[in-house]
């Protein structure tokens, strides 16, 4: 789900920077947008096996409900109710999603169809595609207003992570982007409140990837990883979730600890990693990681 945002988001600023750029008028990069709304379409209605069609779409896997091995139901994923959102079988972070409505990349494909809204009748004077974009804009909104929002023990209204609409949800955040973290560096429009809540929550020992530790380099730190990389570094945080802390903070002073933070958790390289040991950021998943290199710039 979250691919697709960044291609409209990417579309969108290419279009505010170069409006007249003739590859944003290839018909090629309309008829990728218009495909992955059918899609989002199709799958606001998953558990019923919804599948787009058309003559755009003819790829090997076209033309059936989607599956892919390793979900639950033979690749079908875990029940949902239709509540307006969008499923999606997997996790910016590429592991399997327990529920399938993931608020985030839900929270930023709201925001990404407004890009489309605004983009369909000046770029390609297509007002059908706008008013389908904004169609769904709005049901996708209206189901994380109703089911995202989860009434925390100890932190009151706080956003979940993944929800099914039926009852079901997961309490987490996971460094990769979009996360709960990230709410106001994807644009979404959310309830103050509730994110401070969300966040506070985040930070705590409450949200099962939070990590805190010491090392030498970098002092007493603390952050969130994701249990993509617990396999490989139990106690994992990733440069990426502590860019998104700072990007997201409005306090200055957390924001330059952070940025010091980030420069010391390097493991000597100069380089952000994919994630390191909260005790040995000498310890860490890939050399470079372009990604969170972007967001420490």
């Amino acid at each position: 789900l979250d691919s697709a945002c960044y291609y409209f988001r990417m579309i969108y600023y290419f279009f505010r920077a170069l409006p007249h750029h003739p590859v944003l008028r290839m018909e090629s990069v309309k008829e990728a947008v218009d495909i992955m709304i059918d899609l989002w379409i199709s799958e606001q209605d998953h558990e019923s096996d919804a599948y787009p069609d058309g003559p755009l779409l003819d790829c090997e896997n076209c033309g059936r409900p989607y599956r892919y091995p390793g979900l639950a139901r033979n690749g079908k994923g875990t029940q949902v109710a239709k509540v307006g959102m969008t499923w999606s079988g997997f996790r910016p972070s590429d592991d399997e999603c327990k529920y399938g409505y993931l608020i985030p990349a839900n929270m930023f494909a709201v925001v990404a169809l407004k890009y489309v809204e605004e983009l369909a009748p000046k770029l390609w004077n297509d007002k059908r595609m706008a008013s389908k974009a904004r169609k769904l804009r709005l049901e996708i909104d209206e189901g994380i207003q109703k089911y995202s929002i989860i009434n925390h023990p100890k932190h009151g209204r706080i956003y979940a992570y993944e929800v099914d609409g039926l009852g079901n949800h997961s309490l987490m955040d996971d460094a990769n982007v979009p996360s709960l973290m990230s709410i106001p560096y994807i644009g979404y429009d959310y309830i103050p409140e509730v994110y401070e809540n969300t966040r506070r929550f985040i930070l705590s020992t409450d949200n099962p990837t939070y990590r805190q530790g010491y090392s030498m380099e970098t002092g007493e730190i603390e952050g969130y990883g994701s249990p993509h990389m617990n396999a490989a570094i139990k106690d994992n945080i990733w440069p990426m979730s502590l860019a998104v802390q700072a990007l997201s903070s409005e306090n200055i002073e957390e924001k330059l600890i952070l940025v010091e933070k980030l420069t010391k958790a390097t493991g000597g390289t100069g380089w952000m990693h994919e994630s390191f040991d909260v005790s040995n950021p000498k310890k860490y998943t890939r050399k470079w990681f372009c990604w969170a290199d972007s967001l420490y710039a």
